[in-house]
């Protein structure tokens, strides 16, 4: 009865230590991508000076405060150094919408962590004149709370959405009149997707850009089409001066001084 008991005692321990490093060796390999998560990709914000000469080169642009709205003292900071628009990654997590960026693991940084929601940014950004949404998912289900969640609001500020997903763009441009709908241009094939698809330019007010991609004969082509063209991510003076030159009415960028001098 004894060796009953204690074989079952040593199958239960030996049943649980591979439960539990199980676990470990679970998080070990997931902690690079849940730390992505929390709260989604958080952009190191600096303040590099600019050469003071150069400033009054710069047109009023679109001072856009690189994934901002993914940590609320990120925003804050953003607005105090002059920002027009603040950005956010967002993704649903158990059914809300939220400041972060999808993961290969979902299911576990879903369970572990969530980002600030969405309606925490919004309230947190209320000093910007824009905020820019930036989905990092495309199902209908994560589509249709956005517009949901826009559709009671959108009224309240301008407001930019941008996907590389140009199915997204032409779904939501019916619903969300009022919303600025950017395509965003992270490859060369992207650039020829959109040269080539008038439905899709149709359903656009605009693109958000590779600052590697920028330059005039593009920015021209876009803006004969009447979009707005906004560039990320541009953090030091060298590349700003070269997108500026090519056009650009908007910059996205994590250096504080260059929000100060745009807008």
């Amino acid at each position: 009865m004894k060796i009953g008991r204690s074989r079952r005692a040593r199958r239960w321990i030996a049943g649980t230590a591979i439960v539990v490093v199980g676990i470990i060796v679970t998080l070990a390999l997931a902690w690079p991508h849940v730390q992505g998560f929390i709260p989604g990709a958080s952009p190191a914000q600096f303040h590099r000076e600019l050469d003071p000469a150069l400033v009054r080169d710069y047109p009023n642009l679109l001072g856009v405060a690189h994934n901002a709205g993914n940590r609320l003292n990120l925003t804050k900071t953003a607005l105090a150094h002059g920002a027009d628009v603040i950005e956010v990654d967002v993704i649903s997590v158990r059914g809300n919408l939220v400041a972060g960026r999808d993961q290969p693991l979902r299911w576990l940084s879903n369970w572990l962590f969530r980002g600030p929601s969405l309606d925490e940014v919004w309230n947190a950004a209320g000093a910007a004149s824009m905020i820019k949404l930036d989905l990092k998912q495309d199902d209908r289900a994560f589509l249709n709370q956005v517009v949901t969640f826009l559709s009671a609001r959108q009224h309240e500020r301008q407001v930019m959405i941008s996907t590389r997903d140009a199915d997204s763009l032409e779904y939501l441009r019916p619903r969300l009149p009022a919303v600025r709908l950017l395509f965003t241009l992270a490859s060369p094939e992207a650039v020829d997707h959109l040269r080539g698809d008038a439905q899709l330019q149709a359903a656009i007010g605009g693109v958000s850009v590779f600052h590697g991609l920028v330059n005039s004969s593009l920015v021209a082509w876009l803006h004969r089409h009447h979009l707005l063209v906004v560039t990320w991510t541009v953090n030091d003076v060298h590349q700003l001066n070269a997108v500026v030159h090519a056009g650009v009415d908007g910059v996205t960028t994590a250096n504080l001084a260059i929000l100060e001098v745009l807008g």
